[in-house]
Formats: structure tokens, C-alpha cells, sequence
């Protein structure tokens, strides 16, 4: 069997992970690609300023199941990476505990090839008339240099940022933060610098620029200017309503999906058994960030529990997800992806008492009702709904706005995408990313249907994989889906 893995961050290395463990693994032999930079880190843990930290503590960060604290445990182990305070580590040495793992297999194992070249097509042939497929993997446009595979995991991470307000292009506009280190080459030190966007992103970015940059203060400016919440003190939690015993009843009753309202209420209950002030905690934010997060500072024990209780939905949204109809899947994104978004993937303690100091000594400023962004010309033009005619000029702008999740929103640094639709071996999905197999991660093909030994993990398949993007929840899709190649039933 010949496998090919496209992309080698948290996917691509936990299905490598995988695929090591089975007796089968000496009969198969695996090709994994990516670029030099990225492969067996990823783009989220490439190398960057160790300023950039996780969000989670290292302590309860692995591609292990079976043991959490493994990447805590290589970081005391190995030498070459040390820090003072390591229960918040930097990012990118996740990144090097992953490529650890792809480095030992590549020399242990003689049966594991590592590219270090970009895919650029993903295609599928089949005689006419004839329902077998080949699936093959070019590194060109030139066919001598692509590859036949028995099995094909498309694994390539994150997509391009959005560009809301259409700046690329335009000198001075930088349109993704990562690394943060190389922000700030063609930034003079009297530039003024805006921060478009509130999320995780515009944190590192603001962890970085205001430390190397001496214009201050910085702006950070978004449409609703809500920052995310601060970590509190997780708990284990488990659900008792909230589970697919209730869920499979429901679906009986109600047409085969689980209305939504119902199944917010399962999940009203289980948070009343933890005592958790729900409504409070949504309606806490005042519009004011130093307030906003002095509150999570000082709310840790009951934040935290809610926190935890929205974790473990989003480990179990596979089947939550899809038990919804299409409505009620609009409805949730409409209605409640903001609170979830909000309260998940917390910034560390640290991260906000940071944030706060900033603020109070005028290092940044944080604007709400941002409307629009063009370029005069000469510089950036900020125009906030709730600030009339008053227009902010900027000379330099960096966009945080995050990944895009709408195929039709691509271009050309998603082409590798854009060729696996426009050949008919992927589609969009109404909610984002590409139609899968929600049960197996198998691509469903316009053109061929379910294929068979075609698979993608991580962002790409946001639209069914609602909020499942954390490291834990991909190593447990490759963990099934490994499962389910080399042990079918």
C-alpha cells in the first residue's frame, strides 16, 4: 500500500503517530510532503518570537491520548529549549516537539519518505465508464512529477486570512501576522501601526509589535472590539444529558436531527449540575476591555467550569454538529458560534494582566465599530459606525482577522485547493470548507462520490468539524480514521 500525507502539522504527524502503532505499517509505504519551513511543525507552531504563547498549559497539551503531559515531559527532557515559567510555553516549541516525532520516524523507519516540496495537484483518474479511481499527487505542473496512491490524506492546515476590506497589495498592508518576527522589516519606527481584529491572533501581534516597535500606541480595532476570555480554573467535567443516549432518542422523535433548542437545554442541565451561573457568564462583558477581563481574572473557579463545559462540547461536536438540521446549523452560527467562540481558547492569566497594563499606560488602544478600511494614497483610513465622520490614519496595517473558512472566498495562496475543486475532487460545504464524511473524514467528490481512500483533517473541514480544530480533537480523528483504514469491519 502506498499512503501519501499532504501537509505535516498537528494532522499530518498525528496520522503518521498512527500509522507507525499497526503490525500492517511494515506492508505500506508512506510519502509525507511539505515545504521545508513547515514540515512536521505546521503553520500555527512554525518558528516564530517566544513571545507567541499557547493557550493551554503545556502540562495538558500532546499528540498522546493516553498521556497528556507528553509534551511537558520531551520539553523537560531535551536541552535546547528552556524557560523560566514553562507552564505557558511558546508556541513553536510545540512545533519542535512534533517534528521530533517525524524526524525519529524518518530515521528509524526506511519505509517513510519526507518531501520537502509543496504539493501543487491533487487529481483523480478513472477509466470512462469504470468506477475504481487512482489517486495521484504532483509536486508540478509537469506529470513526470507526480505520484500514484493507494491512499491520500489531505492534511494541509490553515487557510490564507481573510482580507475584509480588499488590501493586498497594497504597500504597507500586511496580510497575515505569522511569523510576527518578520512583521516589522519594511515598518519604519515612526509608522503608525493598526491591528485589524480582537481575536487570538491580534494578542501575538500585539505581544510582539509593541515590544520592537517605539511609535506608540498601537490600535486594535474591530467590529464588536471584544477580546477573548481569560483561561480560569479548568476542572474535569463530564455530561450526564448532553450524550448520544439523549441524542438518539431525540433523533427518533424528530425526523432523524436533534432539534436545537433541545439540545441546548441537555446541555442547561448539565451545566446546572456544576453550578454554573450560565447566563451571567454570557451577559458579563461590559464593553469595556480592562473591566472585560479584570471580571475573568477574578472569576477563575466559575469561568472555569464553563469553560470546561464548553471544551468538552466542542471534543464531542462531531456528533452534536451533525445531528442538527441544516437550519438549526445556520441558526447555532447565527445565534450562539459567538458565545462559543468567545469563551473557547482562552488566553493564559498572564497574556491578559499584560493586556491590561498596556491599555492603562496607553501602549495600545482598543476600538469597537470598525465599518470600514480603504487607502487614501498616501495611508490607511479607519471608519468606525459609532464615530460619525471622524476618520484614523494609519501608516501601516496589520490583518488578524483570521483564516478563511468559504472556498469561494479563495485565491491563488489556496491554489492547491482551488485545483482539487476545479477537478472535481473536492466541494464546498454550504457551512465551510469541503464536504466530508462526518463519520470517517472521507472527501465526498462531486464527480466520484464518497472516496474511498481520499481523507481530510483539520480546517479544510470546518463546515463539518464545526469549532474542532484543537490539537486533541485532530488526534482523535486520526486516531479513528487509522483505526478504520488498517482494522476495517
Amino acid at each position: 500500500m502506498r499512503v501519501a500525507i499532504i501537509g505535516m502539522g498537528t494532522a499530518g504527524v498525528s496520522l503518521l503517530k498512527e500509522l507507525v502503532k499497526y503490525d500492517e505499517f511494515s506492508n505500506i509505504q508512506v510519502d509525507v510532503y511539505d515545504n521545508p519551513k513547515n514540515m512536521g511543525q505546521g503553520v500555527p507552531f512554525q518558528n516564530d518570537s517566544d513571545q507567541l504563547l499557547i493557550n493551554l498549559p503545556a502540562a495538558q497539551m500532546s499528540l498522546n491520548l493516553d498521556n497528556k503531559r507528553e509534551f511537558y515531559e520531551w520539553y523537560e527532557q531535551q536541552s535546547e529549549f528552556k524557560f523560566s515559567n514553562p507552564e505557558y510555553l511558546p508556541r513553536f516549541i510545540f512545533g519542535h516537539y512534533m517534528k521530533d516525532y517525524v524526524e525519529k520516524y524518518n530515521q528509524v523507519y526506511d519505509n517513510i519518505h519526507v518531501i520537502k516540496k509543496e504539493v501543487s495537484e491533487i487529481f483523480i483518474e478513472s477509466d470512462i465508464g469504470q468506477t475504481d479511481v487512482n489517486y495521484y499527487v504532483c509536486t508540478s505542473k509537469a506529470m513526470a512529477d507526480c505520484n500514484l496512491y493507494d491512499v491520500v490524506f489531505v492534511t494541509i492546515g490553515t487557510l490564507s486570512y481573510h482580507d475584509p476590506y480588499q488590501l493586498k497589495g497594497t504597500e504597507g498592508y500586511i496580510p497575515t501576522p505569522y511569523p510576527t518576527y518578520n512583521t516589522l522589516d519594511e515598518v519604519e519606527d515612526t509608522d503608525r501601526i493598526a491591528i485589524i481584529g480582537t481575536g487570538l491572533a491580534s494578542l501575538d501581534v500585539i505581544r510582539y509589535v509593541t515590544t520592537h516597535h517605539p511609535q506608540l500606541p498601537i490600535t486594535v480595532a474591530s467590529r464588536k472590539g471584544n477580546l477573548p476570555s481569560v483561561r480560569g480554573e479548568m476542572p474535569d467535567v463530564e455530561f450526564k444529558y448532553l450524550t448520544p443516549e439523549h441524542f438518539n432518542k431525540l433523533k427518533s422523535e424528530n425526523f432523524g436531527n436533534v432539534p436545537l433548542d433541545a439540545a441546548l437545554d441537555l446541555f442547561l442541565k448539565d451545566c446546572k449540575r456544576y453550578d454554573i451561573p450560565i447566563r451571567a457568564l454570557i451577559h458579563r462583558k461590559v464593553n469595556d476591555p480592562i473591566k472585560d477581563l479584570t471580571y475573568d481574572l477574578e472569576h477563575p473557579e466559575e469561568l472555569g467550569k464553563f469553560q470546561s463545559m464548553l471544551e468538552l462540547a466542542k471534543e464531542n461536536l462531531n456528533w452534536i454538529w451533525n445531528s442538527f438540521s441544516r437550519e438549526d446549523q445556520k441558526r447555532f452560527l447565527k445565534d450562539y458560534q459567538a458565545i462559543l467562540k468567545e469563551n473557547s481558547n482562552p488566553m493564559p492569566p498572564r497574556t491578559a494582566k499584560l493586556i491590561i497594563d498596556h491599555l492603562q499606560n496607553g501602549i495600545i488602544e482598543i476600538q469597537s465599530g470598525l465599518e470600514d478600511v480603504y487607502h487614501d494614497e498616501k495611508q490607511f483610513c479607519f471608519k468606525y459606525s459609532n464615530r460619525a465622520d471622524d476618520v484614523e490614519k494609519f501608516d501601516i496595517v496589520i490583518n488578524a482577522t483570521g483564516s478563511k473558512t468559504q472556498l469561494s472566498d479563495l485565491d491563488s495562496d489556496d491554489q492547491l485547493v482551488l485545483n482539487m475543486e476545479n477537478r472535481q475532487v473536492v466541494q464546498a460545504h454550504p457551512l465551510g470548507g469541503i464536504q466530508i464524511v462526518p463519520e470517517t473524514n472521507q472527501i465526498i467528490s462531486p464527480r466520484y462520490g464518497t472516496l474511498k481512500h481520499m481523507y481530510a483533517l483539520g480546517q479544510l473541514t470546518n463546515g463539518i468539524n464545526q469549532s474542532r480544530n484543537g490539537v486533541t480533537m485532530i488526534v482523535k480523528q486520526a486516531v479513528t480514521i487509522i483505526n478504520q483504514l488498517l482494522n476495517p469491519k
